[in-house]
């Protein structure tokens, strides 16, 4: 039994190419050697040791020697930090550093050679590319909330996760602010605008044209910004295969976690699929491992999520979150014949915890809700069903998109300064002409959907590009509405990014928008939602609808959108229904 630990701190490592980085190690104080698990982080070492899905200290006790090491250019360590939002420029780096990093811990006369990677979103992303560049010590990762490619999980969609690219890239501009002081730079001016962005963002989001936004217009900062905000997501596509890591290079186990409401929930599941069926090695084939909660993008794992109490089995602390990731490494760095589940994941209305072996469940049900109308679906109070049957004849619904105003973001798969993720209440939104809202009758039983969702909308437009937007709702009783999940697809996108089309106006297009996957039962009065609109921002950018590349209009054009649901041109939600 381990009784103490020491925290040795800043402890310097060389890379490849003569930069030191520095890390906090905490081991079990015994002059015994331990397994290891690395963590990689640009946010500081010394916050990033408390996390609900795995701390130091809890790992150390529990026989590991935990590694904190401040990313390239962070913090204690030198050099420079490359933006990761950049592909061709970040990957090569931090995949070097963290082969560099997982070889230098193995060699360390307290550890036995054996080294795991853990942390959750940049930390996973790392652990990513440091699973691809193969070091020969590394067992096994456990990547959390994180995508499962080098860019935004929205990026198939066309779309940028707008608000969230933003904050992050204030949040790193004050690093870069530092070290350009540091080097004796006036940075007074750059740093005040810096501030003035993360404190006051709605200045950054709401400016148009957006590429002339001024809080970043430095040396020193203009050209990140380029690299990071503004580049087009088509620059950095050789193949559709380049929206994913290539699998085929990992060759260890993986323990995925992550929540519903998390901005990466999609990316948890298809991480788990593709690792199933490309992963470099059997033992990464079969080591696949999901874990996911009602939780959304950070490192508290509250029961309490948006506007929604999902009772106290939810917390992370009863949900043995730690203790889970620790038996991962206990199975795949120690070696132990230790049973973890495949996927275990938390089911939403009923507030359970739930094992499986496969995602989707082998006893899903596809089951289509169709949208119907007498086409006056505008608004919640509007005429629109959600139905089993499928439409006969019927007159189209109809709105006008304004990209000067767009449908405000409320709640859902959000993250960064401005915005509060989760749960919330959507009536506000559901009151705009611009929102079609299509509506089951109160359901006589529960209803439970568990996995992928996809719209499939039949919708005609009147300019060149546009947005499109689908969010499953549960309206309660008394008429509250809760956010459920959410996707969005840009129009000259329908055909994939690699195959952009600009969209004849007034024809009718096929537009499937991926919702990701969930687990929640509509419970029995319930009434199910689908809300329809062209705009979530500043969640996603909001297209302007001219056709021109992101950032660049100073005004947009209106769109008049209609959307059919006819014997002809159908429009459907798929649902994974779960029977009991």
């Amino acid at each position: 039994m381990i009784t103490s630990i020491r925290i040795d701190r800043d402890v310097p490592m060389k890379t490849r190419d003569g930069v030191t980085l520095r890390a906090d190690v905490y081991r079990p104080d015994d002059g015994r050697k331990y397994p290891a698990i690395l963590s990689r982080t640009p946010y500081n070492k010394v916050w990033s040791g408390n996390n609900d899905f795995l701390t130091a200290v809890d790992a150390a006790f529990a026989g590991y020697a935990f590694v904190l090491q401040d990313t390239r250019g962070m913090w204690s360590s030198e050099g420079q930090f490359a933006s990761e939002w950049n592909y061709h420029t970040g990957q090569p780096l931090e995949g070097a550093d963290g082969y560099d990093a997982v070889e230098w811990v193995a060699a360390e006369p307290w550890c036995d050679g054996r080294v795991g990677m853990a942390g959750n979103s940049y930390l996973g992303h790392v652990q990513w590319q440091t699973a691809l560049a193969q070091p020969p010590s590394l067992k096994a990762i456990a990547p959390a909330i994180i995508s499962s490619g080098p860019g935004q999980e929205s990026r198939p969609g066309g779309v940028f996760e707008f608000e969230m690219i933003v904050s992050w890239f204030c949040m790193m501009a004050l690093g870069t602010v530092d070290r350009l002081e540091k080097e004796g730079r006036n940075v007074s001016r750059m740093r005040a605008m810096v501030l003035q962005a993360m404190n006051n963002n709605d200045e950054v989001l709401e400016y148009l044209p957006f590429r002339n936004v001024p809080h970043f217009d430095f040396d020193g900062l203009r050209e990140s910004f380029s690299e990071s905000v503004m580049k087009p997501a088509l620059e950095q596509l050789t193949s559709e295969a380049d929206l994913y890591w290539d699998f085929s290079r990992v060759q260890v186990p993986c323990f995925h976690a992550g929540g519903w409401y998390d901005m990466y929930s999609g990316s948890l599941f298809t991480s788990f699929n593709m690792m199933r069926n490309k992963g470099g090695s059997q033992a990464a084939q079969e080591g696949q491992h999901v874990f996911c909660g009602p939780w959304v993008h950070g490192s508290n794992l509250l029961p309490v999520t948006g506007a929604l109490n999902f009772g106290p089995s939810a917390g992370g602390l009863a949900a043995s979150a730690q203790a889970r990731q620790l038996a991962f490494f206990d199975r795949y760095v120690k070696g132990q014949d230790v049973e973890i589940p495949a996927v275990r994941y938390f089911v939403m209305g009923l507030n359970q915890w739930r094992d499986t072996d496969a995602w989707p469940l082998h006893q899903t049900i596809w089951q289509r809700y169709f949208l119907s109308s007498r086409g006056r679906a505008n608004t919640a109070a509007g005429d629109g069903l959600l139905t089993p049957d499928a439409p006969g004849s019927q007159p189209a619904d109809r709105y006008c998109y304004d990209p000067l105003d767009p449908v405000p973001t409320v709640g859902g798969r959000s993250l960064g300064g401005k915005l509060t993720p989760g749960p919330f209440d959507q009536s506000r939104v559901e009151k705009r002409q611009d929102v079609l809202c299509y509506t089951t009758a109160p359901l006589e039983a529960d209803l439970e959907v568990t996995g992928p969702i996809k719209v499939h909308l039949s919708a005609a437009t009147s300019v060149r590009d546009t947005d499109f937007v689908a969010k499953l709702v549960d309206v309660y009783p008394d008429g509250a509405a809760y956010n459920v999940v959410e996707g969005v697809l840009r129009a000259r996108f329908r055909h994939g990014l690699l195959n952009p089309s600009p969209v004849t106006p007034g024809e009718v297009q096929l537009y499937v928008i991926d919702l990701a996957s969930v687990s929640i039962v509509f419970r029995k009065g319930h009434r199910m939602r689908l809300d329809i609109t062209s705009s979530n921002f500043p969640r996603f950018d909001r297209n302007m609808n001219t056709g021109n590349l992101f950032g660049e209009d100073a005004e947009g054009v209106i769109a008049e959108q209609t959307v059919f649901h006819d014997t002809v041109h159908a429009s459907h939600v798929e649902l994974p229904v779960i029977k009991s």
